[in-house]
């Protein structure tokens, strides 16, 4: 994308403030388009001093319009199918690229639940109208931002006319201060008994909080507390099969799972796995061939190809 901007805007911009890059090699296809789409959408930006620049704004809406496709987001302490699932990390690569930068952040969302591609309280979540990143430009110039993916990674670059001393270094460490571990819950569905299937991974709940430290010289002038943020616990869901033409079979499963011990669950359904297996997963039933089929009289001869 061309920058926006005049000739004399841009010549003021001579040096890089913040840069951030997060890596998504994990991600589908789906979730990998709808990065670089967010990312080419906030790419070339020029904002004034005093300007405020919104990320939903700037990359909504979410939807197909607008060259998004469904992928994996957050809602509701679960993991769903979304249009737009990936551009929090597009806002968290910024978030990280513009508090390098000093810029003033005006809004700022943790996301509901952890994230893996970043420490906690180091992200940024988007979602709707309610859970933006927003920032002002509190330069006396214009600033630029560059952003591109490139091997399965994003990048933000922060451009303006750095005028902070080249001895003071501002660094960001997360800590956690607490952390709630949700454990597993099994719940009985229909299948049949022995059937056991993880239906949602487990996301430990984390208290986090965000350091900014500045260093002078390589010694450390202060350490202030930049932002809060609380993350959702969310168990492990394990749905399991308690169906049986023996009631006394579907009894013993019940009764496991009213104790909620995964040992005494795993004994309860283990000796019925393989019967549940073969409902579930029927082996092929192999077709005879045109010779077996002739040999019993059962060939269709509108398939005999050559001969008589």
């Amino acid at each position: 994308m061309e920058p926006r901007g005049s000739e004399e805007d841009l010549e003021q911009i001579t040096d890089m403030m913040g840069s951030y890059t997060t890596n998504y090699k994990d991600s589908g296809q789906n979730r990998c388009d709808n990065i670089s789409n967010a990312t080419s959408k906030i790419n070339g930006t020029l904002l004034y001093p005093g300007e405020e620049f919104s990320v939903y704004e700037a990359i909504g809406p979410l939807d197909a319009a607008n060259g998004y496709e469904l992928a994996g987001a957050y809602e509701n302490g679960q993991t769903v199918e979304s249009y737009g699932g990936g551009v929090c990390q597009v806002s968290t690569t910024l978030y990280n690229a513009v508090i390098l930068a000093e810029l003033e952040i005006t809004q700022r969302s943790n996301h509901s639940m952890i994230v893996s591609y970043v420490k906690p309280s180091m992200d940024a979540a988007i979602a709707g109208d309610y859970k933006d990143l927003r920032f002002v430009n509190n330069q006396d110039i214009p600033i630029y931002i560059e952003g591109y993916t490139e091997g399965k990674n994003v990048t933000f670059k922060i451009y303006g006319h750095d005028t902070r001393p080249s001895n003071r270094v501002v660094t960001y460490e997360s800590e956690v201060v607490s952390e709630q571990d949700p454990g597993t819950q099994y719940v009985a569905t229909g299948d049949p008994a022995g059937y056991m299937k993880t239906a949602q991974g487990k996301h430990i709940g984390y208290v986090a909080r965000l350091w900014k430290v500045v260093t002078v010289d390589g010694v450390e002038e202060s350490r202030e507390i930049f932002n809060k943020s609380t993350y959702k616990a969310s168990p492990k869901i394990v749905n399991v099969g308690t169906a049986s033409a023996d009631p006394n079979v579907s009894a013993v499963i019940g009764a496991a799972l009213a104790t909620g011990d995964e040992a005494t669950i795993n004994a309860a359904v283990a000796p019925y796995a393989a019967s549940a297996a073969a409902i579930l997963n029927p082996a092929p039933v192999e077709q005879p061939s045109q010779e077996e089929q002739a040999i019993t009289g059962t060939v269709d001869e509108s398939q005999i190809t050559g001969g008589e």
